[in-house]
């Protein structure tokens, strides 16, 4: 990592992403930003590289809880501050990040996997406007992205995700999903092959899921995967 203190605006906010540093409304911004700017996915792409190599000797054992409590502590304190002052005094201190960078890591194993960069896209909006998801999918890694834009399900009700393949009988769970936060997960092969040519759905659930495999209450929301391309460049 550079002793740079001079770090540009968009390298230090690329940094903060990988690391899921920014509050919820500036990843969301920056999220709609890389749709469109490739020099941004290329800081990104950086940023990943750098940081995992500061952890390829480090030990796969999981820190203690109280470990994890204090970090949690320490960064929320952190986070009262001017957020480029740290970020870039962060940044300029190679053994501190190393430092974090270990602990985060290790809380967040996803991390350790290939960058998000979707290829097929689907827009889940009810008729009545009420609930709106949208959904990536991208091959590399088999990742699949939820955004809930809109929307919360009832008290003691979830919402739950179905692929419904082209050429097959009945839907498959891609399982419930939280309506206030983005959410990143790993599919299976099985289910990656439904998703081209396939359809997604939100349909309204009882907490937890389903109890039958299928769906079991109303369908809020349909669509069929398109290429990520058009959407990002709509």
């Amino acid at each position: 990592m550079s002793d740079r203190q001079d770090i540009p605006e968009d390298e230090a906010l690329a940094a903060e992403y990988v690391l899921r540093l920014l509050d919820a409304d500036a990843e969301r911004a920056f999220e709609a930003r890389l749709q469109v700017e490739a020099d941004l996915r290329e800081l990104v792409l950086f940023w990943e590289a750098e940081f995992a190599a500061l952890t390829s000797d480090l030990s796969d054992k999981v820190p203690s809880p109280s470990v994890r409590s204090k970090l949690i502590a320490e960064l929320n304190g952190e986070e009262a501050r001017p957020r480029r002052g740290w970020a870039w005094n962060w940044l300029a201190f190679p053994t501190l990040a190393v430092v974090a960078v270990a602990a985060f890591l290790a809380f967040s194993p996803m991390l350790r996997g290939p960058a998000f960069d979707p290829t097929l896209h689907a827009t889940l909006i009810s008729e009545d406007g009420a609930v709106h998801i949208e959904a990536g999918y991208a091959p590399n890694g088999n990742l699949f992205k939820v955004i809930p834009k809109q929307g919360a399900p009832a008290t003691g009700r979830d919402f739950e995700l179905w692929v419904i393949g082209a050429n097959a009988d009945a839907p498959v769970s891609l399982g419930v999903i939280p309506a206030d936060q983005e959410s990143l997960f790993e599919i299976t092969p099985e289910i990656a092959a439904l998703i081209d040519g396939g359809v997604l759905a939100v349909s309204d659930e009882p907490e937890g899921g389903s109890p039958t495999g299928a769906p079991t209450g109303a369908v809020l929301a349909t669509d069929e995967f398109f290429d990520a391309d058009l959407f990002q460049a709509g």
